[in-house]
């Protein structure tokens, strides 16, 4: 196991601590930080859903408004908002955990070249809080798998924040790349 690797899973098992439940949603990129999440015991105390609506008629059903776009930080908070709706009705009567949720839309690299960008928006949702990330990858500089990297780093910390955890991972930006992150409270 590299230390990157072990930063992954002692981040996980941290989040697995805590009593916040959350609803992640991933159109696709992103899915390797729920891997991750599942990969690690005790996932059942903090994942009450995870869900890939990866088609338009999907995500459209999920979110309930069709979007002009669908890789946009208003669809990705969007989603956050759905996806910490769906937390409260998931959770059981008796448990009075908090809860969140966490999304991310995002167009990266596959086997076929993008006329437009690649790009990520990502957003949490708690009780007080929304955060949300967008991002621009620089085209042509890394392939699926290291944009997939990114983009699951950036998932996983959305978690880590809605269950208090400070510690995060870098998401391994380019030079040039920034990371754009709105924080509001509610």
């Amino acid at each position: 196991m590299s230390d990157v690797d072990s930063v992954i899973v002692d981040l996980v098992k941290e989040i697995h601590s805590r009593p916040e439940k959350a609803v992640i949603v991933v159109t696709g990129a992103g899915v390797s930080a729920l891997g991750w999440l599942f990969a690690q015991g005790g996932a059942s105390r903090t994942v009450l859903e995870a869900l890939v609506p990866y088609s338009i008629n999907s995500l459209n059903e999920f979110v309930g408004v069709e979007a002009e776009t669908h890789v946009s930080r208003d669809e990705a908070v969007r989603m956050a908002e759905r996806a910490y709706e769906r937390a409260l009705q998931l959770l059981q009567d008796d448990d009075d955990s908090a809860v969140i949720g966490v999304s991310c839309t995002a167009t990266i690299a596959t086997d076929y070249t993008k006329r437009g960008t690649h790009r990520a928006a990502c957003a949490l949702r708690t009780a007080t809080r929304r955060i949300d990330y967008t991002i621009e990858f620089e085209k042509g500089a890394r392939d699926r798998a290291a944009e997939e990297d990114v983009v699951s780093r950036l998932v996983l910390n959305l978690v880590a924040l809605g269950n208090g955890i400070a510690t995060s991972l870098d998401p391994g930006l380019l030079p040039g790349e920034s990371l754009n992150v709105t924080d509001e409270r509610l």
